[in-house]
C-alpha cells in the first residue's frame, strides 16, 4: 500500500515539474524519450517509475531529486531546501545572499 502512495506522491511531483517546465504530456513525455500515456500514468499514480526514469526526467527538467522526490523523502539541509524552491524565490534568496555579504 505504501508503495502505491509513494507512486501518486511522485506522480503528483511529475506533473508538477512538468507543468513547471509549460510543457504538454505529449511534449514532455517526447523530451524523456516515452510515451505519453506512460506518462499519463506515472503522473496518476497508476505506474511507478525505474532509477533510469528518474534521473531523465531529473536531468530533462533540470531540477534536483529533491524535487522529484518532494514529500516523500526528508531533507532537513538548507541547501537541499533551496532545490524545491521557484526560480523567482531562488533569485530573491540569492540577492538577499548579496545583500547581506556586501554589508560586511
Amino acid at each position: 500500500m505504501a508503495n502505491l502512495d509513494n507512486s501518486i506522491v511522485v506522480g503528483q511531483n511529475v506533473r508538477e515539474i512538468r507543468k513547471n517546465l509549460n510543457l504538454t504530456q505529449e511534449e514532455f513525455a517526447e523530451k524523456l524519450n516515452i510515451n505519453a500515456q506512460f506518462l499519463s500514468q506515472i503522473e496518476t499514480g497508476k505506474a511507478g517509475i525505474s532509477i533510469d526514469n528518474a534521473i531523465n526526467i531529473c536531468n530533462t527538467a533540470n531540477c534536483s531529486s529533491n524535487k522529484l522526490f518532494k514529500n516523500l523523502i526528508k531533507s532537513p539541509d538548507n541547501i537541499d531546501n533551496y532545490e524545491l524552491l521557484s526560480d523567482r524565490d531562488k533569485n530573491v534568496i540569492n540577492e538577499m545572499i548579496k545583500i547581506l555579504l556586501d554589508t560586511k
